[in-house]
């Protein structure tokens, strides 16, 4: 496709936001009466971006405009359908809430789950106590909502309105929550809450 001008590139921008927030495209004299241009002008510009293989119009029909896609925007469409947005969490202090917006550090990309829908949000490990696990200071977990999970899970849990990443042990007489580094003591006889299992994890390779 051949590059657009700045004008041709706002008036296919606009067809395509009208097509999508009225479910129809506009006619010549709303792209006209937008742009503050005559009809004529219109005209020549559709020509154009027609030429340019960027619209198709159907003759005769006032709103017969459809904007062609390039491939490359066919493929990010396709990958975006396939694919659903987490939202990624920064470190929590305490009595800070975990899923506050102020607290979206940005957001990172999961397949779709066929087998239904899951609320799943990523969380940025800090500190060193899941060493053992092979989970690291600066990691990304990406964590399935849940309250409940089975012993030796890696969980989120909320302790003192703090969010931690550790290893759930449920035994006969209580639950407590263990760290994967011998450095580290099990937090025992203090009252958490787990709020997601950790399903995935995420790392930047760096070459030092």
């Amino acid at each position: 496709m051949d590059k657009l001008t700045v004008k041709q590139q706002k008036i296919l921008n606009f067809i395509e936001k009208h097509r999508i927030e009225q479910t129809y495209p506009p006619t010549l004299k709303e792209i006209a009466d937008k742009f503050g241009i005559t009809i004529g002008t219109v005209q020549d510009h559709i020509y154009a971006l027609q030429k340019k293989g960027y619209l198709e119009r159907k003759k005769d029909i006032a709103r017969g405009f459809k904007v062609i896609k390039s491939a490359e925007e066919k493929n990010i469409a396709k990958l975006k359908s396939d694919v659903d947005m987490i939202p990624l969490y920064g470190n929590v202090a305490a009595g800070e809430p975990i899923f506050a917006n102020d607290n979206i550090q940005g957001y990172v990309t999961m397949e779709k789950n066929s087998r239904g829908h899951q609320i799943h949000f990523a969380l940025k490990v800090k500190g060193e106590s899941m060493n053992d696990s092979g989970i690291y200071d600066g990691d990304i977990v990406i964590v399935r909502k849940q309250d409940t999970a089975e012993d030796g899970e890696i969980v989120i849990a909320l302790l003192d309105d703090e969010a931690t990443v550790k290893t759930l042990r449920n035994k006969r007489i209580n639950a407590y929550l263990e760290a994967s580094n011998s450095k580290y003591k099990a937090i025992i006889n203090k009252p958490f809450q787990i709020i997601g299992k950790v399903i995935e994890l995420r790392r930047d390779y760096k070459i030092m």
